[in-house]
This record gives C-alpha cells, sequence and structure tokens, in this order.
C-alpha cells in the first residue's frame, strides 16, 4: 500500500470516529507506531487533522464542543471498558457524583443494571438523572442550575451554592481535554466552575476519560491532573504517555477492552 494510500485511510478515519489513536492506526495500516506518527505529523503540517498526543482530531473536534449525542457515538467500546473499572470502585452505601458527559452516561447505565447497595447518585447532568427514573431502589439528588442544552448540564450560581453544601465519597468526572503540563480543561468556562466545586465536595476524585482526549489543551482550566486519586483511559493511550503520568505520581489505571 503507499503512503498516500495510508494517509487517505487515515483522514477518512478521523473523518467518520472524530479522534484516532496511534496504536489503533498502526494495527489497521499494519505499520509501525514511528511511521504512524510521521503520516500523521504530515497530514497536521497539511491543515488536514489536528495532531494530539497519542493520536489525532478531526478539525472540527479540535475547535468546538460535541454535544451529547454526537460523544455519545464515539470510541464507545472504550468508554465501555474504562467505567467497567470505574462501578468497581464504587462501594455499597456511596454517595457519589457524576458529571455530565458521555463517559459517565456509560457509568450510570452499569449502576443502573448492577448490584450495589443502598447508593445515591447526584448529579446536574439531566440525561445521567433520566436514566434512572425508574431505578427505584437507588436514591437520586439533581442540582439544578442554568441549563446547557449541548451537553445536558446545570451551571451557573445555583449549582455551584448547592454544591457548596453538599460531600460525597466518590466523585467521576469526565473531560474535554487533558494533558500532564497543562492539567484538565475544557472550552467552557462555567463548566470548568462548576467542575472545581464538585472536586471541592468530594472525598475522592476520579478522572474517566479516553485516550483521545490526552495531549488536547481548551480555554479553561479545571485543576491539574494530580488532583485525582486515580485517573482511568484505555490501553491506547501510548506506553511513553503512560510512564511519562505514573513517573509523576499519578494513579494511572489501564482498562483493557
Amino acid at each position: 500500500m503507499l503512503t498516500v494510500e495510508r494517509k487517505n485511510i487515515i483522514l477518512q478515519m478521523v473523518d467518520d470516529k472524530s479522534t484516532v489513536s496511534v496504536p489503533e492506526l498502526a494495527k489497521v495500516l499494519e505499520v509501525s507506531e514511528v511511521t504512524v506518527r510521521k503520516m500523521l505529523n504530515d497530514l497536521d503540517h497539511q491543515g488536514l487533522l489536528r495532531r494530539t498526543r497519542g493520536g489525532a482530531v478531526s478539525l472540527q473536534m479540535a475547535v468546538r464542543e460535541l454535544d451529547e449525542k454526537e460523544k455519545e457515538k464515539t470510541n464507545i467500546k472504550e468508554k465501555r471498558a474504562i467505567v467497567k473499572k470505574a462501578y468497581a470502585m464504587i462501594d455499597d452505601s456511596d454517595t457519589i457524583f457524576l458529571d455530565a458527559g458521555s463517559t459517565t452516561l456509560e457509568l450510570v447505565k452499569l449502576i443502573r443494571n448492577g448490584n450495589k447497595r443502598d447508593i445515591t447518585v447526584v448529579t446536574n447532568a439531566l440525561n445521567i438523572a433520566y436514566e434512572l427514573v425508574s431505578s427505584y431502589d437507588i436514591e437520586v439528588v439533581v442540582i439544578g442550575g442554568l441549563l446547557r442544552h449541548k451537553i445536558m448540564s446545570c451551571v451557573g450560581g445555583i449549582t455551584e451554592s448547592a454544591l457548596s453544601s453538599m460531600y460525597f465519597d466518590k466523585v467521576f468526572l469526565g473531560a474535554n481535554s487533558l494533558s500532564l503540563e497543562l492539567g484538565v480543561t475544557t472550552p467552557n468556562l462555567y463548566e470548568a466552575q462548576v467542575k472545581q466545586s464538585m472536586l471541592k465536595s468530594a472525598k475522592k476524585a476520579i478522572l474517566i476519560c479516553d485516550s483521545s482526549k490526552f495531549g488536547i489543551t481548551t480555554m479553561a482550566k479545571i485543576c491539574s491532573l494530580d488532583s485525582f486519586d486515580a485517573v482511568i483511559t484505555d490501553s491506547h493511550l501510548s506506553k511513553e504517555e503512560q510512564r511519562k503520568i505514573k513517573d509523576a505520581g499519578i494513579n494511572l489505571v489501564i482498562a483493557d477492552e
């Protein structure tokens, strides 16, 4: 296969999935990861995609925040592997907070169908709460505020005030973007402020996000990566990046698909 043909396959995959990882491309193209990185760099320089640490994202994803329906379609296998690890960290009688996001949406489905006892779920996300409408054995607390229609979450002063008077055993946060150097970020300032309030109210904080989010930085910083008791991601995160994160003293948990 010619290099130009491989690059066309990469662009097609980026167009279809919005995000791709180096190991994934190496397997599909049957070439080394070094070769994949070189092709991604070439395509980035040509302005055809945005290079990230560990892979690449489409230009559309790089400049805008996806709505919830779009997020639900991306990296679904990876997200389901991640939330299995997250679910195992929940204990009976826990009060947990679930942030808005497609990965936390997969987690709440596990909680709904699981066998944890006496769980209380607090959320500011309408779609998360809706998943538990018929789960009468789970206590559900919904925090209101200014609704962000795009991702179905409530933000603003009302939300932050409610969070300041609550305490959680564990908070599970998703992320749009993160890096070891610049921390966890989001395209929306109000979202960042609410997430900061969530972290202040939690005994333990767990970050759950797929590897495509690594190496990307957006406008508003939430916190540094070492603010979390655990960071759970999928096995497509490069070995080099895994080593750097672990060397920084961060509890990195890799979920196998």
